[in-house]
């Protein structure tokens, strides 16, 4: 089982655990069983004329031992598999962390937020009725220990009759978890639709057309939701009425057939009938468990097939300690090119190849159109993604798997697609005075500040956010800066703020600056302007007309 397999991610002795304390917890059982019909043998027999201390003290004995087992399986189980749930949580998030950035584009936030924060809670939501089965199927075993002990007819009609159920329990499972893969892929959708209303509630309410499809479109796919849901709650119905009828065809096998081919059965058929019906309640349990668990294998198999793919695109680093200087003269490319992966090369777009050499405490702006390669160039300039060709170099040290996590630390960013944090990560110590100029520079003082190591709130407008990204940035002091459209949610009087006043304090500090940019009116600011057409790079004169949008 693939949930099993999660669940012993990182440890191997999970299972053993499990084993040990399920087998006391069945072998218990069983024996006690065992003594209670041994007892009640003895009243028929002999009548109750005395105590039997030594089946009344090994009663005590076992019945102590099977209580500390089950207190252990069932208490504990949970955090076992919690645990479980955690280290493979965390596996998941760090080969999320080394991945191939450009290939882990290709995924989906979809995909990876339903694996590693869905798929856990389903199993960590039914972590109990995995100990459960887990427990009542060896305490199953344990009995027909017991019953092959009393009558070897009686536990192999038994073991058919079972087998058989079995056969077809889990044919009907198979078509049953057919349709647990169209349930989910059906709520998959419809929490889409109802995540499309949540961010774009503003434009169904701009536009009754929209709003009217949307809703027809998610009238549909809940319609689709319930029928499946109905389908799927009836097939489960089927199975455990199934299972069930399962115990009642035992029993007649126990009443009316062993007695005919077996011997002296008339002495033992009591004890067999109990154990059947002791057998019951685990059973049920085990059949009930099924439907429950094969939503929690499906969720398994999701998240090691997601570990799979991400350990199949893993980033080619090599932490051997390695540590690039704090202080440089140039970055260079040499002959960089770039085409994304899985994309047709005759039609796909490719970048360069690019010769550039970027020196310490330059403010160099990015120009061109959309498309042109801007976005792709930054994210080579930062080392998210790899070169196809060609060498990127720190001062005389090129770039390769043993210093591209240390070349990344000496670049602070503000994309255009930034995530702001609430809590400034990896700044060990803010200096309140700077803080305070930065904030009063970015007129931001009078909505928010910085108080215990976080913002005091993040809940501005989207200018205002970028406001403090860039202030997370600065305050950060990494000598090289990449700045993606930062002005582009700006009003005319603070962009020109930015370029004029904000920049130049930044540079002064001795900061390199590469910032994409269409403000064609402030290009002047600017030590160097570099202009990318079509993937191809042009260093144009600050105030060349050339390439404006």
């Amino acid at each position: 089982m693939k949930l099993l397999e999660l669940l012993s991610w990182g440890d191997n002795r999970l299972m053993a655990r499990l084993a040990v304390a399920g087998a006391l917890s069945g072998a218990g059982s069983a024996v006690l069983l065992g003594l209670v019909n041994t007892a009640a043998e003895e009243i028929s027999d002999n009548g109750v004329d005395q105590v039997d201390w030594l089946l009344a003290g090994g009663f005590i004995a076992l019945a102590i031992v099977y209580f500390l087992a089950e207190v252990y399986l069932l208490s504990n189980i949970s955090t076992q598999i919690e645990q479980g749930i955690d280290k493979v949580r965390k596996k998941l998030l760090d080969q999320l962390a080394h991945a191939d950035f450009a290939q882990l584009e290709t995924f989906g936030q979809s995909r990876l937020f339903d694996s590693i924060t869905q798929s856990t809670q389903v199993i960590s939501q039914n972590s109990h009725m995995i100990g459960m089965s887990f427990r009542s199927l060896l305490l199953v075993i344990a009995v027909m220990i017991y019953v092959f002990w009393l009558s070897m007819l009686a536990f192999f009609l038994i073991i058919l009759v079972i087998g058989l159920g079995v056969v077809v329990y889990l044919r009907m499972g198979k078509t049953l978890t057919a349709w647990f893969g169209k349930l989910h892929q059906v709520k998959t959708e419809l929490f889409g639709k109802v995540a499309d209303l949540f961010s774009g509630i503003k434009e169904v309410r701009m536009w009754s057309l929209r709003s009217n499809a949307l809703y027809e479109s998610f009238r549909i796919n809940s319609l689709e939701k319930e029928q499946i849901g109905a389908e799927t709650h009836s097939l489960t119905f089927r199975q455990m009425i199934m299972g069930m009828t399962a115990f009642y065809i035992l029993l007649a096998v126990i009443v009316f057939i062993v007695p005919v081919y077996a011997e002296n059965f008339s002495t033992t058929i009591s004890k067999v009938s109990t154990a059947v019906l002791f057998m019951i309640g685990p059973i049920s349990t085990v059949v009930q468990a099924m439907t429950v668990l094969g939503s929690a294998e499906q969720a398994a198999q999701r998240m090691v097939v997601l570990s799979k793919d991400l350990r199949a695109i893993k980033e080619p680093i090599v932490d051997d300690g390695t540590k690039l200087p704090d202080t440089f003269k140039s970055i260079a490319f040499e002959d960089v090119s770039f085409t994304y992966p899985n994309r047709d090369p005759r039609h796909g777009f490719v970048l360069g190849p690019i010769s550039l050499a970027i020196k310490k405490g330059e403010l160099i702006f990015v120009t061109g159109g959309n498309g042109a390669g801007k976005s792709t160039l930054i994210k080579l300039l930062t080392a998210l993604y790899r070169p196809v060709s060609g060498t990127i170099r720190y001062d005389d040290i090129q770039l390769g798997t043993q210093n591209i996590a240390s070349f990344r630390n000496k670049i602070a960013t503000v994309f255009s697609d930034f995530h702001l944090f609430s809590d400034l990560h990896g700044i060990p110590e803010i200096d309140p005075e700077e803080a305070n100029h930065w904030l009063n520079l970015f007129e931001l003082s009078h909505v928010t500040g910085i108080r215990d190591g976080k913002f005091v709130t993040i809940a501005l407008s989207a200018g205002q956010r970028k406001r403090l990204g860039l202030i997370t940035a600065i305050l950060e002091h990494r000598p090289v800066m990449v700045l993606d459209e930062w002005a582009a949610d700006q009003d005319p009087q603070f962009r020109k703020k930015f370029y004029y006043e904000i920049l130049p304090q930044i540079k002064a500090r001795g900061t390199t600056i590469i910032a994409v940019t269409h403000d064609d009116h402030y290009f002047d600011a600017a030590d160097r302007r570099l202009h990318l057409e079509g993937g191809t790079l042009h260093e144009l004169d600050r105030n060349d007309p050339r390439g404006r949008i």
